[in-house]
């Protein structure tokens, strides 16, 4: 019995598999015509193409030429058609629960991996080292929760280095920290921004009289306006240097007066 006659049209299951020459990958195809990718080398499976094929001119063609579709006679037993069929089935199996419509669960996230080779050989420091890495890379927000950072993860080799109490213990210690270094980041940010809304208004030889709703309709399209985006701080700071246009004005006229 042929590989097709033994499973159904919705069986998931991996049932062939071809190497991508030249990359640690293999295509692999399931029974409900499905392709995902395999590295045998860091046991990992991932439905999106990994960014090392993405540039690949002939994976497609690959794709395209499922093995244990072609016509029969070819061996059902050919070595190439079946390359690591059995492993992957095992691997995949438990990982079929993760696809990209499925927000992976908390409580069976250790079930779909193998320990990567790494983590009995890099050190804990190293290894957390490259996690963090991995979470600053992936975007992970520092105003969320673990739950819904997952799935930007759960797919990165880097994932692997640590187990569940490190990941997550590595996690809290990344977002406190991240929430801070956020958080100097934007009032820095708001400094530079108003040092240029300054610029601007220096720049623009408004006067004391002059009010916020003409110099925006004048210079609303200009970027350094724009990049003060709340409108209270945009009043704000041109009020701030009305004020200090008004004060300059009142020395100006006791100067003067003292000179008489």
């Amino acid at each position: 019995m042929t590989i097709e006659e033994e499973i159904t049209p919705k069986d998931n299951r991996p049932v062939a598999s071809t190497p991508v020459p030249g990359s640690q990958w293999c295509v692999v195809w399931t029974g409900d015509d499905r392709v995902f990718f395999f590295n045998p080398t860091m046991q990992l499976s991932v439905w999106d193409k990994p960014v090392d094929l993405k540039s690949r001119g002939d994976l497609n063609r690959i794709i395209e030429d499922p093995p244990h579709k072609r016509k029969k006679e070819a061996s059902p037993t050919d070595k190439s058609s079946n390359y690591h069929t059995e492993d992957i089935n095992e691997e995949h199996t438990t990982k079929t629960k993760r696809n990209k419509t499925e927000e992976p669960v908390e409580d069976t996230e250790e079930k779909p991996f193998k320990v990567s080779p790494h983590r009995t050989i890099l050190p804990l420091e190293v290894r957390t080292g490259h996690f963090r890495d991995m979470l600053l890379e992936r975007g992970v927000s520092a105003f969320s929760t673990w739950e819904k950072e997952l799935h930007k993860i759960v797919f990165d080799p880097r994932y692997l280095l640590l187990n569940s109490e490190e990941r997550k213990q590595v996690f809290e210690q990344f977002v406190k920290a991240r929430i801070k270094e956020e958080y100097k980041e934007k009032k820095r940010e708001l400094q530079q921004a108003k040092e240029e809304f300054r610029t601007l208004l220096e720049e623009s030889k408004i006067t004391s009289r002059s009010t916020f709703k003409e110099f925006a309709e004048k210079y609303g399209r200009d970027q350094r306006f724009k990049k003060v985006q709340k409108k209270k701080d945009q009043e704000r700071f041109f009020n701030q240097f009305i004020n200090s246009l008004k004060k300059r004005d009142k020395e100006n006229r006791l100067r003067l007066r003292k000179m008489r």
